[in-house]
């Protein structure tokens, strides 16, 4: 796949994982493509509670390929000086290279910023690492977030 690249790493039993994906299609909260929904709506300041499975793509154009979905929840835990939001969200894998494989998101997030990488699974195993998150479109509904991944892959030996 033209996406990612995975390369060995010094130390044995480790990789190292770069790839670009985005957050590509609307965010709805009602309707058949329902992919987020407001669950708590807390104080002003904060407490808000969301939940979501954004589908997340290989490009930031309509006719990208769809590689996983973006499933979690969000917390609002500030609003001064601007609205802070922390995330658990597991990134999961439907093409073929990473299928059921996923990584383990968290972290307190604006817009453009960064969440930590605490985990993974199948083809990912124990992944740990950075996503950068930087807006590429947020307007009329419309979320386009491009998420920049670094992670380290730690390899279990198959001697148990």
């Amino acid at each position: 796949m033209a996406y990612c690249a995975i390369t060995p790493c010094a130390l044995p039993l480790h990789s190292e994982l770069k790839m670009t994906l985005y957050t590509n299609k609307e965010v709805y909260h009602s309707g058949p493509d329902k992919n987020g929904v407001t669950t708590t709506e807390g104080s002003n300041i904060m407490g808000k509670t969301e939940v979501y499975s954004w589908p997340v793509a290989d490009g930031a154009t309509p006719d990208a390929n769809i590689v996983g979905h973006l499933q979690g929840t969000s917390v609002q835990v500030a609003d001064s000086p601007a609205r802070v939001f922390h995330y658990s969200l597991g990134l999961v894998f439907e093409d073929e290279r990473f299928n059921g494989s996923t990584l383990q998101i968290q972290g307190t997030s604006q817009i453009n910023g960064e969440w930590s990488i605490v985990g993974g699974t199948g083809e990912l195993t124990m992944a740990m690492g950075i996503v950068k998150r930087t807006a590429v479109v947020w307007k009329d509904g419309t979320k386009i977030s491009e998420l920049k991944i670094h992670a380290y892959l730690f390899r279990c030996s198959e001697a148990y």
